[in-house]
């Protein structure tokens, strides 16, 4: 966000190269930020994913774009069982290919005020008689807070010795699938009916939920749900830019609170005082 004349929006299609090159132009740095976790009939994961990073890196290179910074995922992997991780390791090849020094910024699952992640468990707890886990919620996650994520894409943009670089951030705490959705269900005081369900169950279940418009559960986010999204080790990662990743515990209540069914205020029949 800026002040007036600072932040200017511009419309632009992924899929009109022109479009892009005007959007792209007079530019000396590029972050691309743009993703998408479902797929619909108008979009896939290949248009978003993987084409249109690839077509936006050699846009930039054409116009002689200083800085390119691609945001990508932990997750991302060619062998991965889930679409949309192997449309991100695809996106992640073709902007190295056509822009060598362009800085990739992998991050875990985030979290935060609006996230599509701790809030659709509160949600789907009122939604769904159960909440399916597959392979017993063992897939083993490392949610990063989005603002800490934030703070490290500026620092790299502001860093040129981080050209060329691919960065994993993942948050403080690694947890299982399972661990997270107790978490949420402790947080909004609810009762925890996560079930541990066999893989034909879960994806017979997402399928429906994936037929609706907008859909809160696809079996493409089963698949990755039964992965471990968590960095590897193999880059680097906060400590480069000097960032102490804010845990999970932290900050998540905060905004679970307007889940819960009772008074946010009173906890096992304990008022609690409200937060200066």
């Amino acid at each position: 966000m800026g002040d007036l004349g600072q932040l200017n929006l511009h419309r632009m299609s992924i899929r009109n190269i022109s479009e892009i090159e005007e959007a792209v132009s007079g530019s000396n740095l590029v972050i691309n930020l743009l993703g998408k976790q479902n797929e619909t009939r108008r979009w896939s994961f290949q248009d978003v994913n993987s084409s249109f990073p690839s077509a936006l890196a050699e846009v930039c290179a054409e116009q002689g774009v200083e800085r390119l910074i691609h945001v990508s995922s932990v997750a991302a992997s060619v062998d991965s069982p889930s679409a949309w991780a192997r449309s991100k390791a695809v996106g992640e090849i073709g902007v190295t290919e056509a822009f060598p020094t362009a800085t990739i910024m992998r991050a875990s699952t985030l979290f935060g005020p609006e996230d599509r992640f701790l809030n659709k468990i509160a949600k789907l707890s009122r939604h769904l008689p159960f909440y399916p886990l597959l392979q017993g919620g063992l897939g083993k996650q490392q949610p990063v807070f989005v603002d800490d994520v934030a703070r490290a894409i500026f620092a790299a943009a502001t860093d040129v010795n981080t050209e060329g670089m691919t960065y994993s951030l993942g948050g403080p705490k690694t947890m299982t699938v399972k661990d997270i959705t107790d978490f949420v269900y402790e947080s909004i005081g609810d009762s925890n009916h996560a079930v541990a369900v066999p893989n034909a169950v879960g994806m017979a279940l997402a399928f429906g939920v994936e037929q609706l418009p907008n859909p809160w559960l696809t079996c493409d986010e089963l698949r990755l749900q039964s992965t471990d999204v968590v960095t590897s080790g193999d880059t680097p990662g906060f400590d480069a830019f000097g960032i102490k990743p804010t845990s999970m515990d932290e900050f998540a209540q905060s905004y679970l609170l307007m889940y819960k069914k009772g008074s946010p205020f009173v906890d096992d029949g304990v008022y609690v005082k409200a937060p200066q």
